[in-house]
This record gives C-alpha cells, structure tokens and sequence, in this order.
C-alpha cells in the first residue's frame, strides 16, 4: 500500500471521514480567508506519513469540517521547491481525490507583474503559464495526456464574477505565472514573465491545477497581491508576503463563502 492509501485509510477509520465535497488549497498567509467550519477536524500531515511543510503560513495539515451542508477540506500545500520531488507535490490532492473531492478552489499569495495592481488586490485566475521547468505529471504510474484548454473551469469563473458584483467588490482578472523558487524572480525575469502576458507570479499553484485536472476535479483560482515585485525599487521579503496577504482575506472570504 502506497503512502497516499496508507493516509486515505487513516482519516477514514481514525477520523471518520470518508466523503468530502469541495478543497481549498490554502496560499501563504491566508487562513483567514476560509469559511467558518463546524466539527472541525485537524490531521497533521506527520500523523497520516506525509512530510511537514517547511514553510512558515502553512499549516501542514488538513483541515475538515461542515459549511452549509458540504464537507470542506482545506489543504496544505506542497511545494516543489520543497523537497523536488513531484510525488510529494501530489499527495495531498490525490488524498482529495480519493476523499471524493470534485471541486478545487486554489489560493495563492502572489507578486503583481501587471503594474495596475496593487496590494491586496484578489485576482481571478484566467489562465496560466507553467514557468517552474517542470510538469507535476512527469513520472505518475496512470500517464494522461490531460486536457487544459478549460483549466480554470469558465463556470465556475463566471458565477465567481457575478458573487463579486453582487457584493460590489472589486475582482481583478488575469494570467498566473508559476516559478519554481525558492528565490524570488530577478528584474529580468519580471521583464520576461510581464512580455509573455504574465499578470502575477508565485511559486506553486499551477502544478496544484495541472494535478487537479488530471484527477478530473473542477478547478477555480485566486492570485491575491501581496508585493509589487512591478516595481523595480522593491525588496522582497516572505515576511512582508505573510503580511499583505491579510489584507485580502476579508473580501475573499465573502467570495468563497458565497461560491461554496
């Protein structure tokens, strides 16, 4: 039994959950942005023989729990820079997936490459542009040749824009960029990323929606702008990310709470 089986079998007998309806992969800093849960059940990653996340702002857990009437998970993430290893990038939404799971929301704190955005902007991921020089697929036992034409599903992105009309809140919209990391990406690669069509740019999130395509989930996405690496005057620190993620996460709780 593989580790992926070993940790299913684990939250199904010792934490009784067998069913859950909708993930969120949670971004740097932005805890604050999940839906109220009841009966909340937190699985540390070590407890299931999964790896700790070395990152400050990620849990490395699970964490279940009921919002009216669905099962939510939220997700810590794996990153690839991590570890390097692709396996390790796709056990927690291949958990989901045999959780259940058919609807993804992805969360990522970002820098802003368009030069009209600002701190604390919420955008909706459109599309992305896998710069991280790998493909989180490469070496998976049931190769796919899977589709993402629609990977972003446009359902769900249209019924998010109307929630933010609705609420009067300002939604940006644009293109993702994903580096590998764990440096932040030079003057000259902002330039590239910003030709290319980039919007914003972080160090995971397009490996996660490229898994969960593959494992035929739906898949929605929010970049939220916590630095302005645009500027050529900024310096960039994780500390300052942690930060301004905060700065988002009142309006993207009213959003997902709303789609959820």
């Amino acid at each position: 039994m593989n580790i992926v089986d070993k940790a299913v079998k684990i939250i199904n007998k010792k934490y009784k959950i067998n069913k859950v309806d909708v993930a969120i992969v949670v971004g740097s800093g932005l805890i604050d942005a999940m839906p109220e849960v009841t009966d909340k059940i937190v699985v540390k990653y070590d407890d299931i023989g999964l790896p700790k996340s070395k990152v400050q702002g990620h849990s490395g857990s699970f964490v279940f729990g009921d919002y009216n009437g669905k099962k939510l998970v939220f997700v810590s993430r794996m990153h690839f820079y991590e570890s390097g290893s692709l396996q390790k990038v796709r056990m927690p939404l291949e958990i989901c997936a045999k959780l259940g799971v058919k609807q993804v929301v992805l969360l990522t704190s970002s820098g802003s490459i368009n030069q009209s955005f600002k701190v604390g902007d919420v955008m909706l991921i459109d599309d992305h542009i896998n710069l991280s020089g790998v493909n989180p697929l490469v070496g998976i036992d049931n190769l796919s040749f899977t589709n993402m034409t629609d990977c972003y599903n446009s359902e769900l992105r249209k019924r998010v824009m109307q929630i933010a009309a609705d609420e009067s809140i300002i939604l940006k919209n644009g293109i993702f960029v994903q580096m590998s990391g764990p440096s932040y990406e030079t003057l000259a690669e902002i330039k590239m990323i910003r030709s290319l069509g980039g919007d914003a740019v972080s160090m995971s999130t397009a490996h996660d929606c490229i898994i969960a395509n593959y494992l035929n989930m739906s898949v929605v996405g929010f970049s939220v702008i916590v630095n302005e690496c645009a500027s050529e005057a900024v310096e960039l620190t994780h500390a300052e990310v942690l930060e301004n993620a905060a700065k988002a996460c009142a309006k993207l709780k009213v959003i997902l709470s709303k789609l959820i």
